[in-house]
């Protein structure tokens, strides 16, 4: 056995012996030329990434709207129990779609309205009755949703959110 795989064979030795009685020991880290990879990884700079989706207000409505890209789609879906509605339309492919406007009322009040929303739009609403409005390219559609506790969900498929 040469000098430098008996060396490394007391490291792992040691290693392991102090591992099994709880201490802690400190290793070299290997040495890595990582001059190549800001020339071949695919990094973006944070300030040149999207910005994701922010609470925005509609009237007394605080509402998150987005989910195009893998990553606001992951960030809407990590943040969806935190809003008491979540709406998430689709065509009629299973393709996210977007609302041209979507309005919500109350009573037969409009209490909020969002313009180009989805394809996750999550709203915090108090418990009651509400009617939602999807407007698809001049094409009204309407669900009935109750708010009570926890996150109330709509999966909204419609053909003509494909259009």
């Amino acid at each position: 056995m040469n000098m430098n795989a008996l060396e490394k064979s007391m490291k792992a030795l040691i290693a392991i012996a102090a591992a099994l009685s709880g201490a802690v020991v400190a290793t070299a880290a290997p040495s890595v030329d990582d001059t190549h990879l800001a020339a071949t990884a695919d990094i973006v700079a944070p300030e040149e990434r999207p910005a994701l989706p922010q609470v925005e207000h509609a009237g007394p409505v605080a509402y998150m709207n987005g989910g195009a890209g893998l990553d606001e789609a992951g960030y809407m879906k990590a943040h969806a129990r935190e809003f008491s509605l979540q709406v998430i339309f689709s065509g009629r492919g299973g393709e996210y779609g977007v609302a041209d406007r979507v309005s919500v009322q109350r009573g037969g009040e409009e209490i909020a309205a969002v313009e180009e929303a989805g394809p996750y739009l999550l709203m915090q609403l108090p418990p009651g009755r509400y009617t939602v409005e999807a407007d698809f390219d001049g094409g009204v559609e309407r669900r009935s949703v109750t708010i009570g506790q926890g996150t109330r969900r709509i999966d909204w498929s419609t053909a003509k959110a494909s259009d």
